[in-house]
C-alpha cells in the first residue's frame, strides 16, 4: 500500500501527510484551514477543503478520496455541533465510499477504557467505559466497523510533541488529585511511525493501543515536565483517583519499538 487519503490534516494529519509524501507515497489530505491547505499544496500534496456539519462540504472530493484507503483523524471537538460526532463520521464514511474508498484507519482514544480503582493495566480486551467521552468515541468506532469492508482502529494515549509539550498542562497548579494514576501518552513521532507500520502491515478488523511504556505516575511525571520548560512544578494532594495503565503489547508484538519510551525521551523538545 502506497496511497492514502487523510481526512483531517491538523497537528497530526499534516505531519503524517508530509512524512509519507517525503517517502514517495501518493497522499491526499483535507482541512478547513486555508493555511494548512496552502502547506499541503506547497509540499506537492493533493488536497481539498473539507468541513462536516449536517452535510459534507468538500470542495473537490475526487482530489481527496483517492485510492481505496482513508485515515480519519477528526476529533470530536469541544464545541456543540448540530449533530453528534458519530453522525459526522457516518457522513464522512458515506462520502468516501461514494468515491471508491473501501478501507479505513480511524484514530480513536484510550479514553474508551474503564478507569480502575487500583489503576490496573488494560489492553484491547479490557472493559470499556460508559462515560460520555468514551461513548462518543465508541459510537464512532462502531460506525467505522459497519461502513468499511476493512478497518483498523488506533487508540493512542495523550498526544504530545512539537509545540504540544506536557510541561504546560499542569504547571503551577496546586493540590491536584490523582497523583497515583499512571501516565498514558505517546509522542507524535511514535504515533506517526505506528500508523506507517499499520499501513504497510495492516491488522484489519483490530483495534490497537498506541501508548508509550513510560511506567511513571502523574505525581512523578508532571513536575518533571514543567521543570523541563522552566515552569513551576505542580503539586499533588493525597487524594487518589481511579486510573489505568494502558499497554500496547499487541502493537509491539508486530515488531514496533517506541523511540520515546521513557519520560525523559518523551519530554525532549526536539
Amino acid at each position: 500500500m502506497s496511497q492514502l487519503a487523510i481526512a483531517g490534516c491538523g497537528w497530526l494529519g499534516l505531519a503524517l501527510a508530509q512524512r509519507l509524501a517525503a517517502k514517495g507515497w501518493q497522499v491526499s489530505g483535507s482541512s478547513r484551514n486555508r493555511d494548512t491547505l496552502a502547506q499541503l499544496t506547497q509540499a506537492g500534496i493533493s488536497n481539498s477543503y473539507l468541513d462536516i456539519g449536517t452535510s459534507v462540504e468538500c470542495a473537490e472530493p475526487q482530489r481527496l478520496f483517492q485510492g481505496d484507503t482513508l485515515l480519519i483523524n477528526l476529533p470530536p471537538g469541544r464545541h456543540q455541533q448540530d449533530n453528534d460526532y458519530h453522525q459526522r463520521i457516518l457522513l464522512l464514511a458515506q462520502a468516501a465510499k461514494a468515491q471508491g474508498i473501501t478501507q479505513a484507519l480511524f484514530v480513536s482514544s484510550t479514553a474508551v477504557y474503564q478507569d480502575q480503582a487500583d489503576c490496573r493495566a488494560v489492553d484491547e480486551q479490557s472493559p470499556l467505559a460508559d462515560s460520555p467521552r468514551a461513548q462518543t468515541m465508541l459510537q464512532a468506532e462502531t460506525v467505522i466497523k459497519s461502513q468499511f469492508e476493512r478497518w483498523q482502529i488506533l487508540r493512542p494515549g495523550g498526544l504530545v510533541g512539537g509545540e504540544r509539550h506536557p510541561g504546560r498542562f499542569l504547571a503551577g497548579k496546586t493540590d491536584v488529585a490523582g497523583g497515583n494514576a499512571p501516565v498514558n501518552m505517546v509522542h507524535r513521532d511514535d504515533l506517526l511511525a505506528a500508523i506507517e507500520l499499520l499501513l504497510t502491515q495492516p491488522q484489519w478488523g483490530k483495534a490497537l493501543n498506541v501508548v508509550a511504556p513510560l511506567g511513571v505516575s502523574r505525581a512523578e511525571f508532571y513536575p518533571m515536565a514543567a521543570l523541563a520548560l522552566g515552569l513551576p512544578a505542580p503539586s499533588f494532594s493525597h487524594q487518589d483517583q481511579p486510573g489505568k495503565r494502558v499497554v500496547a503489547a499487541a502493537l509491539t508484538e508486530l515488531g514496533f519499538t517506541f523511540e520515546r519510551e521513557t519520560a525523559a525521551a518523551l519530554l525532549a523538545t526536539t
